[in-house]
């Protein structure tokens, strides 16, 4: 299930993702984020909360249509706060900073565990 976060606004997108991930799931991100930049935002800061997602409920589509995305926008991205509480995404955040993150840019993806959850919010904010 997704749903935008109250605190979306501006140059941030904030967005929860639970239980499953499906290509709807994605096709609302999209309009979602479509929404922000049409407001005159260039680059998005984005949230994703990742709650209690069931590996076996996302769907390989979805997962291959939200990358190709990311990919396509990525210049209309700025920071991106993962929060969550696994280990495994906690590694593929870092991996995947390290192969598409630029400082120089300002494109930064770090993850943070729920308790930190102020934490991410200061991070898409700065």
């Amino acid at each position: 299930m997704f749903k935008v976060l109250e605190g979306t606004g501006g140059d941030v997108l904030a967005v929860e993702i639970s239980g499953s991930y499906t290509t709807e799931d994605v096709e609302q991100f999209e309009k979602a984020a479509e929404a922000q930049v049409a407001q005159g935002n260039d680059r998005l800061n984005i949230l994703v909360k990742i709650d209690q997602l069931d590996l076996l409920k996302i769907e390989p589509k979805a997962f291959f249509k939200d990358a190709k995305y990311a990919l396509e926008h990525i210049k209309q991205m700025r920071h991106l706060a993962i929060v969550g509480d696994s280990k495994l995404t906690e590694a593929l955040v870092k991996i995947d900073n390290l192969i598409f993150g630029s400082e120089k840019k300002e494109l930064i993806e770090k993850y943070f565990d729920v308790a930190d959850m102020d934490q991410a919010w200061d991070f898409v904010r700065s």
